[in-house]
């Protein structure tokens, strides 16, 4: 893929698919900000043994926005920004009786207002750069029914998928892409509160007869990252081995 020289930013970056995207990524010339908020493996992360991509580990809470607000000032100075994913994110499971205030307010904030203030606060830098892109993580949940997702994650990651198309229009005249992905049943640390049966029941209806893995996900965010896609704007891409089809 070709991508713009300069700066790019991946939140949740220390595992799953923050990690993934980060290990595609540092496969290129590119200046790295990975953020997220377990530092010891963030750390792990941003050594990326191998490669030869200029890294800076970040320890970040993706709903401070003060916190996300300083993070942003320490870029002004830096290489262009060229690129921001989004991909800090928890799951829960449930049926709205078990999803109580304080479980609402973690995952609608982590999910949909850390998307929303890194989009706020780090679109000044993109658009000054130009030829820039935002990739956020929505979900299959975020797209059609959902069993055991509980209604927090589905409207936290349906929300990503509003944001993304409004955000989309309003900034494409000034050189900032904006598209999302929506990975289906994807083989991380994730998927732990699955149980087994739960996760044999979730995958049976998977065309491709199996469960995706990080790295083809990160494969589809460094497209729409790149000048390859740069006619692609305000899309959610389905990563679902045909789970869900549109």
């Amino acid at each position: 893929m070709m991508l713009t020289p300069g700066t790019y930013v991946v939140t949740g970056a220390a595992g799953g698919i923050g990690g993934a995207v980060a290990a595609a990524l540092a496969d290129y010339d590119l200046d790295l900000v990975l953020a997220d908020r377990d530092v010891t493996a963030l750390t792990a992360a941003a050594g990326l043994p191998g490669r030869t991509a200029r890294v800076r580990a970040v320890e970040l809470d993706v709903t401070n926005s003060a916190a996300v607000a300083t993070l942003a000032g320490s870029l002004a100075d830096g290489s262009p920004v060229r690129g921001l994913v989004n991909a800090a994110g928890v799951l829960q499971l449930g049926t709205i009786g078990e999803v109580s205030d304080a479980d609402w307010d973690r995952v609608i904030g982590v999910n949909l207002r850390g998307t929303f203030l890194l989009c706020r606060e780090l679109m000044p830098l993109l658009e000054r750069s130009g030829r820039s892109a935002v990739v956020n993580i929505a979900s299959v949940s975020g797209r059609t029914k959902s069993i055991y997702s509980s209604p927090s994650y589905v409207a936290s990651k349906g929300g990503i998928i509003g944001l993304t198309m409004t955000l989309a229009a309003q900034h494409a005249a000034r050189g900032v892409r904006v598209n999302a992905v929506a990975p289906g049943i994807i083989d991380t640390p994730m998927l732990d509160v699955y149980t087994g049966e739960q996760r044999q029941q979730a995958c049976a209806g998977i065309p491709l007869g199996r469960m995706g893995s990080a790295a083809e996900v990160a494969d589809v965010i460094v497209y729409l990252l790149s000048e390859q896609s740069s006619y692609v704007l305000g899309q959610t891409i389905n990563v679902n081995g045909g789970l869900f089809m549109q």
